[in-house]
């Protein structure tokens, strides 16, 4: 095995672990892993459409609509129109989503918090650039690839 491919298989490792993290958690809730990660996004504090959550956070845009459809139902969030496009919406959380989703988040909150103050101890905050710069450049690969 080339050391580029032992390399490329721990930081996946790396990265599915920390993935494994919120999956785990999540069993013991009442909230399904795309409902967790598609609530992740919505608290942040930029509004966004179901599409830009979809590409996201790598859902399908139907489990993304369905999921929006039902907690529009519910109260959690509200939709409104994009200007100047036709179809998408801008979706943000309502008082009762926002609680909502502490009740969901804030553990994933202190956890992240913690685990990013202890690694910035150790390292420097570029290892996020090269995270992200990684992500960009596999998403490249498998697009020139044939599969």
């Amino acid at each position: 095995m080339s050391e580029e491919r032992k390399l490329a298989r721990r930081l996946m490792y790396a990265i599915y672990g920390a993935d494994e993290v919120f999956i785990l958690k999540n069993r013991g809730m009442h909230i399904n892993y795309a409902e967790l990660n598609i609530m992740y996004v919505l608290d942040g504090d930029t509004p966004c459409s179901q599409k830009e959550i979809a590409e996201q956070m790598f859902i399908p845009l139907t489990t993304v609509n369905t999921i929006i459809k039902r907690w529009e139902k519910e109260g959690i969030l509200i939709q409104t129109p994009i200007e100047g496009k036709r179809r998408e919406m801008q979706i943000v959380l309502t008082d009762k989503g926002k609680e909502y989703a502490e009740q969901y988040l804030s553990f994933i909150y202190k956890a992240e918090e913690q685990a990013i103050k202890k690694t910035l101890e150790k390292y420097s905050a570029e290892f996020i650039d090269a995270l992200e710069y990684y992500g960009e450049c596999l998403h490249e690969s498998f697009k020139d690839m044939d599969y």
